[in-house]
């Protein structure tokens, strides 16, 4: 956990990327599992997306 302290936190760097970003790394991966994390990624990105527009958040 000391770790995360001293780097930027994982969530807080989710949060640089647009969901235009992540589709590129996407396709940018050179494994199938580094695709399905950027697809992961990319729907909680719209996950979000879809809250704000709503009004839950």
């Amino acid at each position: 956990m000391e770790r995360t302290n001293k780097q930027n936190n994982l969530y807080e760097q989710f949060l640089i990327y647009s969901y235009k970003d992540l589709r590129e790394l996407f396709k940018k991966a050179k494994t199938k599992e580094e695709q399905d994390f950027y697809v992961y990624l990319s729907d909680l990105a719209l996950q979000k997306a879809q809250e704000k527009v709503i009004g839950k958040k």
